[in-house]
C-alpha cells in the first residue's frame, strides 16, 4: 500500500477577496452601529466557557503563526497559502486597529460561549466578530486554535 500525502489546496484568490469583503462589511456595520446606536439591540451577556488571548505573527516565509499571548507557546502555524479564512479574518480585524491608529501589540481574544458560539474580540477596539456567520468550515479553523493544548497555557 502506498500512502499519499496531500497538501491542502490553495484557496482561490476570488474566494479570499469575497471573504475579506464580507468581513469588512461586517466590521463597518458593527462600527456604524456602535457609533450611532442605530440598529443596536441590547443582548444578554452570555457566559464564556473557554477563551485564550492570541498574538498573530506574519513569518518571513509567508506563513502565519498563532501564539498564546500569556504563555508565549506556539498554538498553530499556517504555512504559506494555507489558513485563508484565519488570515483574512485577522487582517480585517487588524485593519480596524490601523484605522483607529492603534498598533498590533495588544492580543486578541478567541472565546467560546455557553451556546457554543465562537467570538473573536479585539479588546482594544471593543470589536467582536461572531465567527459562526462565516460557516462551519471557517469556525472549525478557529475552534482548532482554541482547542489546541497550547492554548490553555
Amino acid at each position: 500500500m502506498s500512502s499519499h500525502s496531500h497538501a491542502p489546496e490553495p484557496v482561490p484568490p476570488f474566494l479570499l477577496i469575497g471573504i475579506a469583503a464580507i468581513i469588512a462589511i461586517t466590521l463597518l456595520g458593527t462600527a456604524f452601529t456602535r457609533v450611532t446606536e442605530i440598529g443596536s439591540q441590547e443582548r444578554a451577556e452570555t457566559a464564556i466557557t473557554k477563551s485564550v488571548m492570541l498574538r498573530f505573527t506574519d513569518e518571513a516565509d509567508g506563513g502565519v503563526s498563532v501564539y498564546n499571548h500569556d504563555s508565549g507557546a506556539l498554538i498553530w502555524h499556517y504555512p504559506p497559502e494555507t489558513g485563508g479564512f484565519v488570515r483574512t479574518a485577522m487582517r480585517a480585524v487588524v485593519h480596524s486597529r490601523k484605522v483607529a491608529g492603534i498598533g498590533p501589540e495588544a492580543p486578541f481574544q478567541l472565546a467560546r460561549t455557553e451556546e457554543g458560539r465562537l467570538l473573536l474580540t479585539d479588546p482594544v477596539t471593543d470589536l467582536t466578530v461572531g465567527l459562526e456567520a462565516f460557516g462551519a468550515d471557517n469556525v472549525r479553523d478557529f475552534a482548532q486554535i482554541l482547542d489546541n493544548k497550547d492554548a490553555n497555557g
